[in-house]
Formats: structure tokens, C-alpha cells, sequence
């Protein structure tokens, strides 16, 4: 009995790693980090500004290499690496993209957005509006950008690229 208070005693000790150096940050090191840290609310026109010439220098590769690029899709949608290799993409473009696809119908299309963009590409007659389209996902802390694909030889469209890229990287590379 009398054990029991000095055992007590230490099973708390060693719950609060008082026994140990294992912490995480020590207050020193704690506070230094803090002062270092600003926290900047940004816009939606900010993140999409940014993002644009990232996701367009990311497009432009796809372009560089678009028929290999589908035939690698059609084949292995799921690996995203060995496409990364393929469009020799790197390691900045790499962090901010989440998938990249291609479309030639709708059925697989994942977000609802997105089938509405692939739908309005469907219907444009007049070839010369097709445009790239970059939007934020509302909830999905995503960024969406999608380029049509024209098929010149039949004046049509054929198909639409979609980059889905993560808006945290791109947010965190606002102030560099």
C-alpha cells in the first residue's frame, strides 16, 4: 500500500514523458517558429491567378506530346507516375497536380463542374471560342483546368484535357 502512491507517482511521470527529451518542439524553438509564421488570407482571384501559368505550362507539355499522352491514358489511366515521366514533367509541376485525364465522352467524368464544362465545349459551333477553363472546386480544395481538344481535320471537338491540381501547394507558393 504504501507502493502505490510513489506508483502512481511514476506511471504519470511516464505518460507526460517527463523521462524522456521526446518532444515534438521544444517552447524555444516553438516560439521562434510562431514569430516566423504570417497568416495572409488570400482571394480566389489570387489562388486562380496564380495557378493559371502553372497549370498552363503543365498543359503545354500535354500538348507537346498529346497523342502519346491519350494512347498512355486509354491504356493506363491509373498511373499517374509513368504519365509524369512521359509529358517530363518536374518536381513543382509534379506537387501540384493531382490527375491529370482525358476525356472523350462524359460517362467518367467525376465532378459535376466538369461535365458541364465538357458539355458547353460539346456545343460551341464556332470553333475559334474554344478556350481554356480554370475554376476553383467549392469544397474540394481543388483547382480545375480544362482545355478542349479540337479535331482540325473534322472541325470538331474531340475530346477535353482535364488537370486537377491541389490548391494548398498553390496557395503556399503565393509568397515565394
Amino acid at each position: 500500500m504504501k507502493f502505490l502512491p510513489l506508483l502512481f507517482l511514476i506511471i504519470l511521470l511516464q505518460g507526460c514523458d517527463a523521462f524522456t527529451d521526446k518532444r515534438a518542439v521544444s517552447a524555444k524553438e516553438f516560439y521562434e517558429l510562431k514569430d516566423n509564421v504570417t497568416i495572409t488570407k488570400v482571394t480566389e482571384g489570387q489562388i486562380l491567378e496564380n495557378a493559371t501559368p502553372k497549370a498552363q505550362r503543365v498543359y503545354q507539355k500535354i500538348a507537346n506530346k498529346k497523342q502519346e499522352a491519350i494512347e498512355f491514358l486509354n491504356t493506363h489511366q491509373d498511373n499517374q507516375n509513368q504519365l509524369y515521366q512521359i509529358l517530363e514533367l518536374d518536381s513543382s509541376e509534379i506537387d501540384i497536380i493531382e490527375k491529370i485525364a482525358y476525356y472523350k465522352d462524359n460517362s467518367k467524368i467525376e465532378y459535376e463542374k466538369e461535365k458541364q464544362i465538357f458539355e458547353a465545349y460539346q456545343n460551341i459551333e464556332d470553333t475559334t471560342l474554344y478556350q481554356e477553363n480554370l475554376q476553383l472546386l467549392q469544397g474540394k480544395e481543388k483547382i480545375l483546368y480544362n482545355y478542349p481538344n479540337f479535331d482540325s481535320d473534322k472541325n470538331k471537338f474531340d475530346g477535353m484535357w482535364s488537370i486537377l491540381l491541389k490548391q494548398k501547394p498553390i496557395i503556399r507558393s503565393l509568397n515565394k
